[in-house]
């Protein structure tokens, strides 16, 4: 076969369990949407971006890491990967999407990566295992609903730098320990 290819395996029920990419450097929207016994561990080097709702309701992905060169990553797409397990996000992202890890109760980041100046509606609604202590000091805003459900989720502060906290950004965040707002916040 001539790049760019994708060797797929199936399952006896005819379920796509796994995808092999080869030659590609962007994944394309809804590319393996809610494909729920796909059970990736990795995904090519040669990656920079990933589109909206790509990976949506992947029950079974298992990534613990995403390439460092990919800079965009869609709305939605990671929705729902209870199994994703992330501990960290390239260095290249500087926006996260609308919805994009929401759903993801396994995904552990401990950081978000420094260049980071926005967090969208919903990014990591109900991802229970997201224990963050801070956030990038870049940070301008932070949409409605962003962390809510994110029961582990630490922040003692917010940086100085936020202008705009949407409505229930930090609802049912049980551990939050936050005392002060910035004063910019509007």
């Amino acid at each position: 076969a001539t790049k760019p290819y994708i060797e797929e395996i199936y399952n006896s029920d005819g379920q796509l369990i796994d995808a092999k990419m080869y030659g590609y450097e962007a994944i394309r929207d809804n590319a393996f949407y809610y494909c729920t016994d796909l059970a990736l561990i990795t995904l090519p080097s040669g990656i920079t971006s990933i589109g909206n709702s790509a990976f949506s309701g992947c029950a079974s992905l298992a990534l613990t890491t995403l390439p460092n060169g990919i800079t965009s990553i869609g709305e939605g797409a990671f929705a729902d990967c209870s199994s994703l397990a992330l501990t960290s996000l390239p260095s290249g992202i500087t926006s996260i999407s609308n919805s994009v890890f929401a759903g993801c109760s396994s995904l552990a980041l401990t950081s978000l990566p420094s260049g980071i100046i926005s967090i969208g509606n919903s990014a990591f609604t109900d991802c229970s295992s997201l224990a963050l202590t801070t956030l990038p000091s870049g940070i301008t805003s932070i949409d409605i609903g962003a962390f809510q459900g994110c029961t582990s989720l630490a922040l003692t502060s917010l940086p100085s730098g936020i202008t705009s906290i949407g409505n229930r950004v930090f609802t049912d965040c049980s551990s939050l320990a936050l005392t002060t707002l910035p004063s910019g916040v509007t």
